[in-house]
């Protein structure tokens, strides 16, 4: 039976991964901030356990890492799959520092903590895999998104200098790079860019949504269980690939926009978030890019 951490586990994504592993016989430990949700999931499967944990605290992840140690006699999680994150959205200018602090906060640097926390084990023992959630926007980033495409970015390069520094000891490190997902996500992006309304009112006319994704990007979200399943392959698998791209939709968009001149993948961008329809050739290939 195999021991893993979820974090982010009071999210849609983050839930519907660890009842998707606790389902497959494996031992959950289910962490996050918010204790109700957890309790909740913890209700609906035995196999998964709620652990109090904010990955931006440094003694919350100790309590943590103290409670799934003494379960495991030390041994820690076969498997953390780090899936805390938010989503600060606007025009890179509009938004404060602060928020562009938390951002990373969360999404880089508490996976870092987290993962830094049972690596030790990992090593010592040669077996161990760490589960990043990434994003389809840490490959390219689109008007609106450039602070959280920064952060993702940042956990993509993270990720990849840490699968050939873990290897050699049996560790192994994998991304999984979800596209639009139906999740709370955007909806609480917007209501955090309330606190810099007032710096949006520049960009008003080239980036309409603000700190929203257009409505017709969200119609073609992916549901939190589509992406669980993808985790819990990346999760599971004898002999793991170093990314997984959800969807085929996501694939090719992220071909088309990570090789295009710069330019015209520029002139595509700002047609995606500006809800105008593209005349370029190459932008009526694009198909509802993800976040």
């Amino acid at each position: 039976m195999t021991v893993i951490l979820v974090t982010g586990a009071s999210g849609s994504i983050g839930q519907a991964t660890a009842l998707r592993l606790a389902r497959g016989g494996h031992r959950v430990y289910a962490g996050a901030r918010r204790q109700e949700p957890l309790q909740a999931l913890a209700s609906q499967n035995p196999g998964i356990q709620a652990v109090p944990l904010d990955v931006t605290d440094a003694g919350s992840i100790a309590a943590a890492a103290g409670r799934i140690n003494a379960d495991t006699a030390g041994r820690g999680p076969d498997v953390i799959i780090n899936a805390a994150g938010i989503a600060v959205l606007g025009p890179a200018e509009a938004i404060p520092a602060e928020q562009v602090r938390r951002q990373f906060e969360v999404n880089l640097v508490g996976a870092l903590a987290v993962a830094g926390t049972f690596l030790p084990a990992m090593r010592n023992r040669g077996s161990g895999r760490i589960v990043n959630v990434s994003s389809i926007l840490g490959r390219f980033a689109l008007p609106g998104t450039g602070v959280y495409s920064a952060s993702k970015f940042a956990l993509e390069a993270l990720s990849d200098a840490m699968r050939a520094e873990l290897a050699p000891f049996g560790v192994s490190v994998v991304l999984v790079e979800p596209g639009v997902t139906d999740t709370p996500l955007y909806s609480d992006a917007v209501t955090r860019a309330d606190d810099f309304a007032a710096g949006l009112a520049a960009y008003r006319a080239t980036v309409p949504a603000g700190a929203a994704l257009p409505d017709r990007l969200m119609r073609g979200a992916a549901s939190p269980d589509d992406v669980a399943a993808v985790i819990a392959v990346a999760a599971t698998a004898r002999r793991p690939r170093a990314r997984y791209l959800p969807g085929t939709r996501n694939r090719l968009n992220t071909g088309l926009l990570t090789t295009l001149p710069a330019r015209l993948g520029d002139r595509i961008k700002t047609r995606i978030t500006s809800g105008q329809n593209a005349t370029d050739p190459a932008a009526s290939r694009v198909v509802t890019p993800g976040a």
